[in-house]
């Protein structure tokens, strides 16, 4: 693969997007669906692929028309250049947001080209063995302010050394998780140590169930150990 996440080149790019979508769209719950991407934007992904190529020649995609002698144009060009922008500035976010997922793994790194560097070519890191602590406040209409800070600093918010963010799974209302990783969680990532998650109005009055831990986002195999469950009721 190229460096990049996504490829530049036509036969790169080509493999990368059936690779990639066929990934997301495999397994039962799909891929996709484990790694948090909604089913709207799985089909959205799915689209794409369908505008590059379809595999039936009574109706090729771009790539297929572009690829053949025959149909080659440079109109044909100009609509695979354009699928190749449009679906790079569409996976992008949707790559870091699955890098981050509490569920990922190793192999889906590798698959969607967002592995880690090759770790002899950067300095060794070692995985974040401190917690988060923090506290909330809820604000009305659903909405509750976080503040993070590490077990050093005991007046301001802070983050751990080695993390880049704050990965949070949450859910509303009953039963209580038991784990970060239970399927009824939601899972966000945010870079400030003060942040504030919206649950929204329909949920107001019950308890927002809640782990956290420090986050690498480069290095997502470096995240430090979920906190103890924390609960805090919306208002």
């Amino acid at each position: 693969m190229a460096s990049g996440r996504v490829p530049n080149t036509l036969p790169e790019f080509d493999v990368y997007i059936k690779t990639s979508i066929n990934f997301l769209t495999a397994g039962s719950p799909n891929n996709g669906t484990r790694l948090g991407l909604s089913a709207a934007e799985i089909t959205k992904a799915q689209s794409f692929l369908t505008l590059w190529y379809t595999g039936n020649p009574a109706s090729p995609g771009a790539y297929e028309l572009h690829g053949n002698p025959n149909t080659k144009t440079k109109g044909t060009r100009e609509q695979v250049v354009k699928i190749m922008k449009d679906f790079t500035v569409f996976i992008s976010p949707l790559l870091t947001r699955m890098s981050a997922s509490a569920s990922v793994t190793r192999n889906d790194l590798l698959v969607l080209n967002i592995a880690p560097p090759n770790a002899s070519r950067t300095r060794r890191r070692e995985a974040i063995s401190e917690q988060v602590y923090f506290t909330t406040q809820p604000l009305g209409g659903g909405d509750v302010r976080f503040s993070c800070r590490t077990n050093h600093d005991t007046k301001r918010a802070s983050k751990a050394e080695g993390a880049d963010s704050i990965q949070v799974a949450f859910k509303a209302g009953e039963p209580a998780p038991l784990t970060a990783s239970d399927s009824s969680m939601k899972h966000e990532n945010f870079t400030r140590s003060v942040f504030t998650i919206r649950a929204g109005q329909t949920v107001v009055g019950q308890k927002l169930y809640v782990f956290a831990r420090w986050y690498n986002t480069k290095h997502p195999e470096l995240a430090g150990p979920w906190s103890p469950l924390a609960q805090v009721t919306l208002a």
